[in-house]
């Protein structure tokens, strides 16, 4: 058997290197079935709650569901707490007699005119004239929300929200939870009903039909369903004695015997009775791969993998005359999508929770590929400090810091200030606390809080920098959070504020470059060691491409930059992780277009070639396989599915090849450079908050672009700078010169 096995891997790692079908995501696999769930009733208004209250049940349940599920779990920091009682109020001014309903979860008091109704009372009507009205929503372990129709009282904008009747805001609420009987933290996600893609006999085996086996006596399979995702397994067994069940990311994993080294918990064992016909339905697993071994004998039908996906619509569309982009593109919206339970989550078979910095650079492509907004602030919410930060609650020390970067990108997609309002007292209070800890040059250190985790700016710190030191990207990522504050409180209109947080980015950035810009070579070093004295003068990319993003570097040095200091830094291209959302950014910014996708060729690109279908949390191209696989020193521990690493991908289609920019200051603003490289032609749709844009770029011969209402578009068309300004919604063709 031991033989049988190793050579089965062998032969999977081989088969699996097949060309890829394009249909990297079930719920647009022709041969997978996405089940309709059952019709309910839906009201023209939506449920209402406490902003970021959604997310911190939601974060509960992850944690609950990880921990059922998942060996390794470790969560540092404390995040914002969930509160079971909220308090919903408006005025409203009636010239007819209007009736109203409502709903919510265990006890919905509404006051009328400051007079109780019933608990029990769900329907009203008030006659012409004017009234206060107050629901108070108490629950025992669920979201207090309420869902309101009737009387022009369905926007969530005309509410008022608390916690305690003192601090009022803004409720949340999203379209999608408009089913009053479905509460928006119950389960969302619909089921995509997959058959195996390959079924191998090992050992002592037949495969029946595409989804069935007949195992004899000691007998051996292993099953590739193609797509990795987490749900359940299902099948029908009928035969004698003991039916094995072993799941993972990989052949290797599945093949596992050693129950110490696997991520995820082992199933029970299935005892199958002579003349019985039994249906199988196991607890939840992410896996691709099934192994089923029997000791008896066993047939084995009906086997599907029922997996639960975030019902999204796929609004962007990308497609070229190369399929190999294409696929590259094709998995890395999957992994996202995959990635997608109530959050944009870390590695879906490793951990299944929310983290800050992989929830918020997801938004940089979730926000284009599905443009699920309160999706995306269910990471900006868990981003955010809890309510009057304190010293204790801080676990990794910049995580908080990439609250504000979530914001501004949710801000610019939507046009909705109103979820900065929403959360403006944990951003006023988050910019206030990270001031009150910085030392005397304004630097915040890594050795803050009772966790002492230190800096986490990504796995590929072979450069550095130091955890526990004075990073020199942590203090530019302190001051973009200044100076975006600034920008929000300008919104506000609170010149104040604003004027302090640019003050405080102004200090800031007079000392980042007295102490960490090396003039000789033209970069940042990486701050200080552990001790906060000793300089550490090696460089590495964390501190150049946030420098970059905040608006710190030289735009004089980039040459150099991008020339000579980034492709000669070690393992720059050996190890690679989930940061590199972020790093691709300041590519499209620098417009390093080519190299920009000569890397992705390099890492994205032969992690495809090797017949993966999902993107990993970190890369290492030139290790053996079995290092490839290995985390945390466990050989099993890196995650094959991991939203963060879908983002390069989109962010160099999309601000690469399109060379997509949007103007902050004036948000209706937008600017294509498209550099088609060698591509002769792009098609592409890409959601904006005014519309849509279609776009159809040829290397030769006419392009063209059409434009919704209320935006202005500048294409810039080649090396010239030549550009087309168009205000006006329309069609309009142009040409590339120097493509």
């Amino acid at each position: 058997m031991k033989i049988n096995i190793v050579l089965t891997v062998c032969m999977v790692s081989a088969l699996h290197i097949h060309a890829q079908t394009g249909a990297f995501d079930p719920t647009l696999d022709a041969n997978v079935t996405v089940l309709q769930a059952q019709p309910q009733e839906t009201w023209r208004s939506a449920y209402m709650w406490y902003p970021g209250q959604l997310a911190a049940f939601y974060q509960q349940q992850c944690i609950q569901l990880s921990e059922e599920r998942c060996v390794n779990v470790d969560y540092p920091g404390k995040f914002f707490a969930k509160c079971n009682r909220a308090y919903f109020r408006q005025e409203v001014h009636l010239d007819k007699e209007s009736y109203i309903r409502w709903n919510g979860p265990a006890d919905v008091v509404l006051s009328v005119n400051g007079v109780e109704l019933a608990k029990n009372v769900r329907e009203l009507t008030l006659p012409i004239g004017s009234y206060s009205l107050v629901f108070e929503v108490v629950t025992d372990n669920s979201l207090p929300c309420v869902i309101v129709e009737g009387a022009e009282l369905e926007h969530a904008n005309g509410w008022q929200v608390s916690m305690d009747k003192k601090y009022w805001t803004v409720p949340e609420s999203s379209p999608m939870y408009n089913k009053p009987y479905v509460f928006p933290d119950e389960p969302q996600e619909q089921i995509a009903r997959i058959s195996p893609k390959e079924i191998f006999p090992v050992c002592n085996a037949e495969v029946m039909d595409i989804d069935g086996v007949r195992i004899g006596k000691n007998g051996y399979v292993l099953i590739d369903f193609y797509h990795l995702e987490v749900g359940n397994l299902a099948f029908q067994a009928k035969g004698a004695g003991l039916i094995t069940v072993r799941v993972g990311e990989t052949p290797e994993e599945t093949f596992e015997r050693d129950e110490k080294k696997l991520e995820q918990y082992p199933l029970k064992q299935i005892f199958l009775t002579e003349g019985e016909v039994k249906t199988v339905i196991l607890p939840d697993r992410a896996l691709r791969y099934v192994a089923l071994e029997c000791d008896k004998g066993a047939e084995i039908t009906s086997i599907r993998f029922d997996a639960a996906m975030w019902p999204v619509e796929h609004r962007m569309r990308f497609d070229t005359d190369n399929e190999y982009i294409n696929n590259l593109f094709k998995m890395s919206a999957a992994t996202l999508h995959s990635s997608m339970h109530r959050f944009y989550l870390d590695g879906l078979k490793r951990d299944f929770l929310p983290w800050a910095m992989d929830a918020l650079v997801c938004t940089l492509a979730g926000d284009y590929l599905f443009g699920d907004q309160q999706l995306s602030k269910n990471g900006i919410a868990i981003t955010l400090m809890p309510l009057n930060p304190q010293y204790s609650d801080i676990g990794i020390p910049d995580y908080p810091l990439h609250a504000l970067f979530g914001l501004k990108q949710n801000y610019l997609r939507y046009g909705d200030l109103t979820t900065s309002i929403q959360y403006k007292d944990r951003i006023v209070q988050l910019l206030d606390f990270y001031a009150s800890i910085a030392d005397e040059n304004g630097f915040v250190h890594g050795n803050y809080g009772n966790h002492q985790f230190g800096y986490t700016p990504g796995w590929s710190i072979y450069n550095g920098p130091a955890r526990k030191g004075i990073a020199a990207y942590a203090q530019m990522m302190l001051y973009y959070n200044y100076i975006t504050g600034a920008y929000f409180a300008d919104l506000w209109n609170e010149r104040t504020l604003a004027n302090k947080y640019r003050k405080w980015a102004k200090d800031l950035k007079t000392r980042i470059f007295d102490y960490f810009w090396d003039d000789d070579r033209k970069a940042f070093i990486n701050g200080t060691m552990d001790d906060g004295v000793t300089i550490d003068n090696r460089i590495s990319h964390h501190a150049q491409y946030w420098a970059i993003l905040a608006g710190l570097f030289p735009e004089d040095c980039y040459d150099n930059l991008f020339e000579n200091i980034l492709p000669n830094l070690p393992n720059y291209y050996e190890i690679v992780s989930y940061e590199k959302g972020y790093e691709f950014l300041t590519y499209a910014k620098a417009g390093r277009i080519k190299e920009m996708w000569e890397y992705i060729y390099r890492v994205w690109g032969d992690w495809m070639n090797q017949g993966y279908t999902r993107f990993p949390e970190n890369f290492k191209p030139n290790a053996p396989r079995a290092d490839q696989l290995m985390f945390y020193n466990r050989p099993h521990g890196l995650s094959l599915c991991h939203g963060a690493n879908g983002v390069p991908v989109v962010i160099a289609a999309l601000h690469g090849i399109l060379g997509f920019s949007q103007s902050d200051k004036r948000i209706n603003e937008y600017t294509f450079r498209p550099e088609l490289m060698q591509l002769k032609h792009v098609t592409a749709c890409i959601p904006i908050k005014e519309g849509v844009f279609k776009i159809k770029l040829n290397a030769v011969g006419e392009s063209s672009i059409e434009i919704p209402e209320g935006c202005v578009v500048r294409m810039v068309t080649g090396t010239n700078t030549k550009q087309h300004v168009w205000k006006k919604a329309g069609t309009y063709t142009f040409q590339l010169e120097g493509m």
